[in-house]
């Protein structure tokens, strides 16, 4: 039953996350997770989706970070540049 709720909460994360990339023009936003500061997301080339996980490059940088898609919390948006 867990295993079910928690592939439920990947579909509808990834369907979020997916939106969030694809959005035009794109909007910057920030991943919120359960383990401390989140992500912010200025373009749609930082972030790639796999099936459990979210892989993350910051930007302007050679790092990297890979987070479960649950321990995703929430998406918030993020103001743009005027």
């Amino acid at each position: 039953m867990v295993r079910k709720i928690a592939l439920e909460y990947n579909v509808c994360m990834i369907e979020q996350l997916r939106e969030h990339l694809r959005r035009e023009p794109f909007q910057p936003f920030r991943i919120v997770t359960t383990s401390g500061p989140g992500f912010d997301v200025l373009t749609p080339e930082e972030v790639a989706i796999a099936e459990t996980y979210l892989f993350y490059c910051y930007p302007r940088s050679d790092r990297s970070a890979t987070v479960r898609l649950t321990q995703i919390v929430a998406l918030e948006s993020m103001p743009t540049a005027a």
